[in-house]
């Protein structure tokens, strides 16, 4: 019995280690969009890697947005080459391989992108969205959060409101996929 606890305890070590604690980033003004409105002290983006299942848990949380509002839940990943996908998405401002040159805020940087959701916000502002990325294939991101302002329908793209870690373009997190 105790050789089956003391194997339990080392299971629960390893997947323990697996599991990072989740990041709390802020958000800051976007790159196109300087002035929407947001409780920029109460909104947030957490992620997490999950080294064992080589998935990324991201939650998108938006306090005080525009009432009502649909935005888009995304990230750009700052690359000259990427694949078609990151993790179950597609990825876009990709051709041939290479990433797409964008140059905001005054910084020019290849990126390539990924919409993973929508985030609705209720009469208040306020709205969240939680999503698994994965699997993700092994290596070393550096990649930027975006909300992207749809002009209040699920269609559009009317630039990026909010990105994080910011303040500006390319300030990016860094994860890695073992």
């Amino acid at each position: 019995m105790k050789k089956l606890s003391l194997l339990v305890v080392v299971v629960l070590l390893l997947v323990e280690g697996a599991l990072a604690n989740p990041t709390a980033q802020r958000w800051t003004p976007g790159w196109d969009n300087f002035s929407v409105p947001l409780n920029y002290k109460a909104s947030e983006l957490t992620w997490s890697v999950n080294s064992a299942n080589k998935t990324m848990s991201v939650t998108y949380k938006l306090v005080g947005a525009v009432p009502n509002s649909f935005y888009g839940a995304g990230v750009l990943i700052f690359c000259s080459t990427f694949p078609a996908t990151f993790g179950q998405f597609p990825t876009s401002f990709v051709s041939g391989g290479d990433c797409t040159s964008f140059t905001r805020q005054g910084v020019t940087k290849t990126a390539a992108g990924a919409l993973f959701g929508v985030i609705t916000t209720d009469i208040h502002g306020n709205g969240s969205f939680s999503v698994v990325v994965g699997p993700i294939a092994a290596g070393s991101y550096d990649l930027e959060f975006a909300v992207i302002d749809t002009g209040g329908s699920l269609c559009g793209d009317n630039g990026t409101d909010f990105q994080s870690p910011g303040p500006i373009w390319g300030d990016g997190t860094t994860i890695t996929i073992p």
